[in-house]
């Protein structure tokens, strides 16, 4: 099976960290090519590296996540997107909704959401499905729902 590349997009450097240790829990099934400091940084990297996934916070400087995934999507619509957040208020989802992500991670659980909703995208990608993460991932992370 072939590796997916992946790029994170988060203003905080613990986060990228944090996001860095979980991918190399994965290593037969992505491999992290670049990483950005803000949402601007993240679409050049993005456009440049063209990943198969996205790894992005939501709030961040200069361009934030929902902005990020729009531009994404218009640009590499195939390209697999996860807002992430420490802010889980509904609206906040919703948003990630709107944007066009395919899954949202709650930042306060990322050790035990990140790993399942990437494993679980690849699944879908490699199957040729889509839509939204089923609802067994709970509070941890929850799918954008479909258009």
């Amino acid at each position: 099976m072939p590796r997916l590349t992946v790029v994170v997009v988060d203003d905080a450097p613990d986060y990228r960290e944090i996001v860095r240790l979980l991918l190399r829990r994965l290593p037969d099934m992505v491999t992290m090519v670049a990483e950005a400091e803000h949402g601007e940084e993240g679409l050049a990297v993005v456009l440049r590296e063209r990943p198969d996934m996205v790894i992005t916070d939501l709030v961040m400087p200069r361009l934030d996540g929902v902005e990020l995934t729009r531009r994404i999507r218009q640009e590499l619509p195939q390209t697999t997107i996860i807002l992430m957040s420490s802010h889980t208020e509904d609206a906040y989802r919703l948003l990630a909704s709107d944007s066009g992500a395919d899954a949202f991670v709650n930042k306060g659980v990322i050790f035990e959401a990140l790993v399942p909703a990437i494993r679980d995208l690849i699944g879908r990608r490699l199957s040729g499905g889509s839509g939204p993460l089923p609802p067994s991932i709970g509070t941890s992370a929850s799918a954008a729902s479909p258009k």
